[in-house]
């Protein structure tokens, strides 16, 4: 759950940049941790500087990350929508074992974003 949590903050971190190419990034990914929990989400960043962006989901340090054309939402848990700088980001997480909204939404809630349950 904590690189989870630290791949969350590096994306946040990203917003607001000043960049040349702007567009949308999705990144998905996948953790799973000792205790059993497994957690399953993607990232959809509206980007000043998608280079960036893309460069964040291939370098995600020990998580299963892949960039794709877009997050599905199907069999999703809930979403958090976090602005910063003028950039959206939509965080989709996704039903797995041993991973809830109870989970899910405190995540959301430290980044000043808006839950919304599905």
């Amino acid at each position: 759950m904590r690189n989870i949590l630290a791949f969350v903050f590096v994306l946040v971190a990203g917003c607001g940049g000043e960049g040349q190419v702007a567009g949308k990034v999705a990144c998905e990914f996948r953790s799973s941790a000792a205790s059993g929990v497994s957690v399953h989400s993607c990232t959809e960043i509206e980007a000043g500087d998608i280079g960036e962006q893309e460069s964040q989901c291939k370098d995600s340090g020990d998580l299963e990350a892949t960039l794709v054309d877009g997050c599905s939402t199907d069999d999703v848990l809930g979403t958090c929508v976090v602005t910063r700088g003028g950039e959206t980001m939509t965080m989709y997480y996704y039903h797995a074992e041993g991973f809830t909204e109870e989970a899910a939404k405190p995540i959301c809630e430290a980044l000043n974003g808006t839950w919304t349950a599905s």
